[in-house]
């Protein structure tokens, strides 16, 4: 493709180099008229050539060839946006009910896992928790309570584990 682009030029450059010196040594009058519009021609025809030369079957091809090239590239980007997006719930899920135990006077870590939603084109949703810490069962009420009004996980996708010291 660059060759063809170069080679264009170079034939671009070349016609009017030619135009330009017949121009310069064509004699005042009628005749530098006439070799005016010639040489107009001859550029033109020096600009259109390889649209002429085109074969629309290779073009066709071609086109075809970029098109799915960019509709694999459009997939893949949104393959990696919703990984993104997955992750950046995940990690602002956790910040909030982490947020919410701090309030209530609870130290632990909180893992959450999100899950695409069911439509095409929906966005993750967080699915489970798991909150690793030392928890009174008061703590732990509470705590299931806020998580399950809040971000609607019900109690079975709530784990509790408590954190083992080594």
């Amino acid at each position: 493709m660059i060759e063809l682009i170069r080679s264009w030029l170079v034939g671009i450059t070349c016609a009017a180099a030619i135009v330009a010196l017949c121009e310069s040594l064509a004699p005042a009058g009628t005749v530098r008229k006439i070799g005016r519009l010639t040489g107009g021609l001859v550029l033109l025809l020096a600009i259109v050539q390889p649209v002429m030369k085109l074969n629309m079957d290779d073009f066709a091809g071609i086109l075809t060839s970029y098109r799915v090239d960019a509709e694999v590239a459009a997939m893949d980007m949104g393959v990696e946006n919703a990984r993104l997006m997955k992750g950046i719930i995940e990690e602002e899920t956790a910040a909030y009910i982490l947020d919410k135990a701090e309030a209530l006077g609870i130290d632990c870590r909180v893992d959450v896992t999100a899950a695409m939603g069911e439509e095409e084109g929906d966005y993750p949703i967080p699915h489970e928790v798991t909150v690793v810490g030392d928890l009174t069962q008061d703590q732990r009420r509470e705590l299931t309570r806020r998580i399950e009004a809040d971000l609607a996980i019900p109690a079975e996708r709530q784990a509790y584990e408590r954190e083992e010291v080594e």
